[in-house]
């Protein structure tokens, strides 16, 4: 191609570098954000992570409205006149009630009612006005359906297991999303290296091609090596175009995650970790056996299975209960003289009911035994899933440190050969071929390499969270070292 047909295009591609690189050249001043900053701001702003704190918030009020079964209930209950004193069937009455998680449940009824007998040839000519007073302490106690902490508590129970779950599930939301938010950031970051180092390539592709051409007016090289010194420009400059583009959908990628909207400038700290984790996959197999949430919430499920074939179980029993009563049911004259500490009498009451018909209870209870089968059956099931997913973690970590490390090998190489054929392409030993094959070959394993530091630091990061000991607060460059011992300590 024509010099002269060129210089149109290098202006124009020097113009889109230009406004391209324009935002950029206030990125000393804009704010560096950092792989915790963008944790953190995902973790109160992202919306998965603010749907599941309305689950938890949901899961408090079901746990505030079981635990309020237990709590003393007040009932007052007035039914009174503005005027007359003396009309019939006024109330005035209070109850309080606590019930207990024994199944024993407590009431005292404190009121009085007002009624009359009318005027007639037995009573005289006035109507007669009193108060039927009633003051009654009670205790009533099941004995077989009902009986027991099991079966009183079992609303409770429900309630607090929904509350836990809700924390493990909001604490593996919390893992997953630093997950998500580390692996964009690290994509960022990877992929503006990426731009760095495809400049540079574009820098030296021009400089070479220029060489060409200069060479091609001596006479020294052919129009061939011009050719692909300019395909080399082209190449280039398209990887530019592509690692720019990259960037962007990068940057809008954490910036989502992070619940803000896209659009948003900021910088990232360039530096990837390069830690090298030593935990081997049995000690991380042991260690998940300890520390996965899904693990213990099905751990939990299962003890509440067998908590509600108790439950279902006590249901298959009769009615037997004990009412110990301690009353006072008195005829006043008076409101005042209706509430007194005189004449209370003890009885005994039992309450038993046996229902023919119990196929309701035996489905529920033939229900509740499946279901601890299978929460059992689900149990084992996670327990080797966990293994198997830690073990593909493990492997996985340690073929991305292979690769990171080939990659940095293959780049040393690369660099070399790039001098060694700019060399001998200078001294007129060889044709600028070399050098094209040497700059495509550094461009793609320089490519390789930061592409590989990126994914190695998502997969320590995977890791941890596979395993199970991922604090999204903490430091998220911290490896996974030690023994199990050494991880569960504080």
């Amino acid at each position: 191609m024509p010099r002269q047909m060129l210089a149109p295009r290098r202006a124009a591609v020097c113009l889109l570098f230009l406004i391209g690189g324009a935002p950029r050249l206030a990125s000393a001043q804009e704010t560096v954000l950092t792989l915790r900053a963008a944790v953190n701001e995902a973790l109160s702003k992202n919306e998965r992570l603010v749907n599941q704190k309305d689950v938890g918030t949901q899961a408090d009020l079901g746990l505030r409205l079981a635990r309020n079964s237990f709590r003393p209930k007040i009932v007052p209950n007035v039914l009174g006149s503005f005027g007359s004193t003396d009309i019939n069937s006024q109330t005035y009455r209070v109850d309080v009630s606590q019930k207990l998680t024994t199944g024993t449940e407590l009431k005292v009824g404190v009121g009085t009612a007002t009624s009359q007998i009318p005027a007639g040839p037995a009573s005289g000519p006035v109507d007669i006005h009193f108060y039927n007073a009633d003051t009654t302490v009670s205790l009533t106690q099941p004995l077989l359906r009902g009986f027991g902490p099991s079966v009183a508590r079992r609303p409770l129970d429900a309630a607090e297991l929904r509350r836990h779950d809700a924390d493990r599930q909001q604490i593996l939301a919390e893992q997953q999303v630093a997950v998500d938010v580390a692996s964009a950031y690290y994509r960022l970051v990877s992929q503006q290296n990426f731009v760095t180092v495809a400049q540079r390539s574009l820098d030296r592709s021009r400089k070479l091609r220029d060489a060409s051409e200069a060479k091609l007016g001596t006479g020294l090289v052919s129009q061939l090596d011009v050719l692909r010194a300019q395909q080399l420009v082209a190449q280039a400059e398209i990887q530019v175009f592509d690692a720019q583009a990259a960037v962007e959908d990068a940057r809008d990628r954490l910036l989502f995650l992070m619940g803000h909207p896209s659009g948003e400038a900021f910088d990232v700290d360039q530096t990837i970790p390069a830690n090298v984790d030593t935990l081997s996959a049995e000690d991380a197999v042991a260690l998940a056996m300890t520390r996965r949430l899904d693990l213990q919430g099905a751990s939990a499920d299962a003890a509440d299975a067998d908590r509600q074939i108790k439950y279902t179980r006590n249901q298959l029993l009769p009615q037997v209960d004990v009412n110990l009563v301690y009353t006072r049911r008195e005829t006043a004259d008076s409101f005042v003289s209706s509430f007194g500490l005189d004449r209370f009498r003890f009885a005994t009451f039992f309450t038993i009911s046996s229902p023919i018909d119990r196929t309701a209870q035996e489905v529920d209870y033939q229900n509740s035994v499946i279901d601890r089968d299978r929460r059992y059956r689900d149990l084992e099931t996670i327990r080797r899933r966990i293994a198997d997913d830690v073990r593909r973690a493990v492997r996985d970590r340690d073929r991305l440190l292979r690769l990171m490390t080939a990659a940095e090998t293959a780049v040393t190489i690369s660099e070399r050969q790039v001098e060694v054929a700019q060399l001998r392409y200078e001294r007129g030993l060889s044709n600028n071929l070399d050098v094209v094959t040497a700059e495509n070959d550094l461009l793609s394993a320089e490519s390789r390499r930061s592409a590989a530091a990126a994914e190695y630091a998502v997969a320590q990061l995977t890791l941890r969270a596979t395993v199970g000991v991922l604090n999204p607060r903490a430091d998220l460059a911290a490896p996974v070292t030690g023994t199990p011992t050494d991880e569960l300590k504080p």
